[in-house]
């Protein structure tokens, strides 16, 4: 089967993700299936901490995903989908979005926002360390790039299932039966606004500086 998937790959892209087929058994028996209109936390991070699993490659990690929300029903993606814009809000914070600024170099509303959905991507554990101390990003985050610290197809993972399960194209539903909006989940992030400015970094991520900083200088 190794040796399958590998030509699979070869011909198709596909990503090749060790231990995939088992992923899902262990999730669903690990969860409650009560229906619920917005998924609790427990619940909504159990399934993103079986995915983070698979973080180093993230098209495995998109389909790790995908396995997992298939095996729900529309309605519990639909609840997924909201708890995933209620992390978002909870990510939705100047001192993260200064974070992003520095890790990647800067940082636009859509900029901020990928970083949002790599974030919650990384998991429980990185995910609520960094929202409540954003510093604590520069020992959690793992070497890459600058810039890369983004997960946009992150976001569509749901989306893309529920249409699977409903024939919908929840982008041109009229009724708009998928839950998310798209929208910025407020006005205005939380917190107060940060300075673009060396001094104002080095001095509020001090560990974030230590070790993204150089490409400021």
């Amino acid at each position: 089967m190794p040796v399958l998937f590998a030509v699979l790959k070869l011909l198709f892209g596909w990503p090749v993700c060790a231990g995939k087929s088992s992923l899902t058994g262990q999730v669903m028996d690990s969860n409650d299936m009560a229906n619920e209109d917005v998924m609790s936390e427990d619940r909504f991070w159990t399934l993103i901490d079986h995915t983070s699993a698979y973080e180093a490659d993230p098209q495995c990690q998109l389909e790790a995903l995908r396995q997992v929300l298939r095996d729900l029903t529309v309605f519990e993606i639909e609840a997924f989908e909201r708890a995933f814009q209620r992390e978002k809000k909870r990510a939705y914070i100047w001192d993260l979005w200064g974070a992003a600024f520095l890790m990647n170099g800067g940082a636009s509303d859509d900029g901020f926002e990928y970083f949002q959905l790599w974030l919650i991507s990384k998991g429980r554990r990185v995910f609520d360390a960094a929202v409540g101390n954003p510093d604590s990003l520069a020992d959690m985050a793992a070497p890459s790039a600058p810039g890369t610290y983004e997960f946009e197809e992150f976001a569509y993972v749901a989306s893309n299932v529920w249409a699977e399960k409903t024939g919908i194209n929840p982008w041109k539903d009229a009724k708009g039966s998928f839950p998310s909006t798209g929208a910025p989940p407020a006005s205005q992030p939380a917190g107060t606004a940060f300075e673009e400015s060396k001094s104002f970094l080095a001095n509020k991520y001090p560990k974030l500086w230590a070790r993204f900083g150089s490409s400021w200088l």
